[in-house]
């Protein structure tokens, strides 16, 4: 409620005044640990506890957190970026199993302790490597725009920011040599990330989840036609999961209202 109660007055314009009350009992009011899908599932702040909700209550990309489960194998390689509080680093690293590896990078200094206790929670420290760091197309640093909630901080101003901050870049090349399941939720960054990783696609050929938000592209200067381009331009075929109907559709039936989650494998491999 409170959540929800702070949006609509953000959307209002008192978004200042949301952040600096949201600062002063976020923490207090947003702990929780439960357990999610067998995972157990921590955080710090109201927006991690309503996003927790959710997903418990399956009305969060639970086709989509199906899918990017099942893509993995034992003792693959899986790469991530923006992993939020963790829920699916944790899939991934349960997925990879004790002779796999997940490698998960985030820049946000308010979701990344978040992020650590949970991994730690689950016992999969051995098997999960944090990057302290945004990816994108070129290594350097950059401005991140943080969100109160979190999950929508961007390297790109998105519609409600509170505070701005300097983040290492990297590019996932420089992170990973190979890898056989690539997630990117970057907020808009999408395109660049790519970019960043087209040697690694080339060598590896990993199966590829990449969140398509027309808003977040838009305000990185980039389209949801930019981003499609760049995904063929590699080689692969679009395929957007449909969290109502539960299947896996064309990218030319995607909604164009809201965000799309895709899943991209290499063109002919009929996967």
């Amino acid at each position: 409620m409170l959540e929800r109660g702070a949006t609509l007055l953000r959307r209002a314009g008192l978004g200042r005044a949301v952040d600096l009350v949201a600062r002063r009992v976020g923490f207090g009011l947003g702990r929780f640990d439960t357990e999610v899908d067998g995972l157990r599932l921590g955080g710090t702040r109201v927006g991690h506890l309503y996003y927790a909700r959710e997903l418990l209550a399956g009305e969060r990309e639970d086709m989509f957190r199906e899918t990017f489960a099942r893509s993995i194998r034992p003792g693959a390689t899986v790469l991530e970026g923006g992993p939020y509080i963790g829920f699916f680093t944790l899939q991934a690293a349960r997925a990879v199993g004790a002779s796999g590896s997940v490698v998960t990078v985030e820049p946000n200094q308010d979701t990344l302790g978040a992020l650590r206790a949970n991994i730690a929670r689950n016992g999969f420290e051995g098997r999960v490597r944090v990057v302290e760091a945004a990816l994108g197309d070129r290594a350097g640093r950059a401005s991140f725009h943080l969100t109160e909630g979190g999950d929508t901080s961007s390297l790109h101003r998105p519609p409600h920011s509170s505070r701005v901050v300097d983040v290492d870049v990297v590019r996932g090349d420089d992170v990973l040599e190979r890898a056989d399941v690539v997630k990117l939720d970057v907020e808009g960054n999408e395109v660049a990330a790519l970019r960043g990783l087209r040697e690694l696609i080339g060598r590896s050929q990993p199966t590829l989840f990449c969140e398509c938000n027309p808003e977040m592209l838009a305000a990185a200067g980039s389209s949801v036609d930019e981003l499609r381009e760049e995904i063929e331009r590699l080689g692969y075929e679009l395929r957007w999961i449909d969290e109502e109907t539960r299947t896996l559709r064309t990218f030319d039936e995607a909604r164009v209202d809201g965000y799309v989650n895709l899943v991209c494998t290499p063109a002919g491999t009929g996967s």
